[in-house]
């Protein structure tokens, strides 16, 4: 029996050791992004009830302006090259537009709601994209990812019915009114991501500075007078900045999660989230939950986690699909080839005898 050789051993341990670090980095970036999402919600929260800053439109503002800074950072160390965009793109205009929007509708969303009817509330987000790739793309699912979209709506519906008796009237609203805006949204930024062919950061990079100005147009029509007013003090500049760096960190974690991991991963990461966010608020802020709103809220998380994972299956077995045809067409190609390869020769002495009766004759 031969003994392995020093170059096997060396090289079997570099890829021990690479795929180690691997693993190391992927579970870094899940943390980062576990902390950051989770982070953001809380500090958010404390802004407005700990230093009442009431303008939400106003610290939504605050959060793109320090996402632009921190995106504008990575680009000068080269993280990711900037994109060119037609600015009278009408898909480009209609997403800095509701982004500007939906921005402004989530933080209220949050100032307006308990944390707890916030976050399951944006389940709902799921359900009405497929709805919307269906109507501007004719996009369908299989009958057992519209069985789970189902379930996470009466999910959602039955835990936010039991919880509309502790919530304002108004923050139902806004919560309601903010879901297709979420929805067109992302549906939105996956369709102009495509058309221009450019990472997340460089559309980030693009379409931020156009959102900022539709926000601080809108301000003014959202946020309560009397801003000029407001009392910074250390406290308060001290969770308001915290509140905007969190902000692009939990942009920039999102991003390397999907980037290096998986669109599971992140998915199933997002409903992680969730279920801590709703059990810190019972801490941080006195929330309480009845037995039909966990119930209610379990079922969702647990059928948007299915969904992921379905469709992520379902995505593997179309490439398999697809990857296994386009073997096939090669593999007839080459046979074509080189039947047609063996006939050449054949074909070259019948033109041989041909010739060769020809000048006999």
């Amino acid at each position: 029996m031969c003994a392995p050789s020093k170059t096997n051993i060396a090289s079997s341990s570099s890829a021990c050791c690479g795929d180690a670090t691997n693993r190391g980095k992927e579970f870094s970036y899940l943390c980062f992004n576990f902390i950051s999402g989770i982070a953001v919600t809380f500090i958010n929260k404390l802004c407005f009830s700990r230093v009442n800053f009431g303008y939400a439109a106003a610290l939504c503002n605050i959060h793109l302006l320090v996402t632009l800074l921190g995106v504008e950072f990575l680009h000068k160390l080269n993280i990711f090259k900037k994109v060119n965009v037609k600015y009278t793109d009408p898909n480009f205009i209609a997403l800095f537009f509701v982004i500007g929007v939906s921005k402004v509708l989530n933080i209220n969303s949050l100032k307006l709601n308990s944390i707890g009817f916030y976050q399951i509330i944006k389940l709902l987000v799921s359900p009405c994209v497929v709805l919307l790739e269906y109507l501007l793309e004719n996009k369908k699912i299989s009958s057992c990812r519209m069985i789970l979209l189902l379930v996470v709506c009466f999910s959602v519906l039955a835990s936010s019915r039991a919880a509309l008796s502790f919530e304002s009237h108004n923050g139902a609203i806004v919560a309601f009114l903010w879901i297709p805006f979420a929805a067109f949204y992302k549906v939105q930024w996956k369709r102009v991501k495509q058309s221009y062919n450019c990472s997340t950061l460089a559309l980030m990079g693009a379409v931020l500075p156009f959102a900022i100005c539709v926000q601080a147009i809108i301000s003014p029509f959202v946020d309560p007078p009397g801003i000029l007013d407001f009392q910074w003090t250390p406290e308060a500049i001290f969770w308001i900045g915290l509140s905007g760096i969190f902000a692009f960190l939990v942009n920039f974690s999102g991003f390397l999660v999907m980037g290096n991991i998986s669109a599971l991963a992140h998915v199933l990461l997002g409903q992680l989230k969730t279920a801590i966010i709703m059990i810190g608020a019972t801490f941080l802020f006195g929330s309480k939950y009845t037995s039909t709103q966990l119930l209610g809220a379990s079922g969702a998380v647990i059928a948007i986690s299915l969904y992921a994972y379905v469709t992520i299956n379902e995505k593997n077995d179309n490439d398999i699909k697809k990857s296994s045809s386009s073997l096939l067409i090669n593999k007839t190609s080459d046979n074509i080839q080189k039947n047609f390869e063996q006939k050449i020769p054949l074909l070259e002495t019948n033109q041989k005898s041909l010739d060769l009766d020809i000048s006999v004759c």
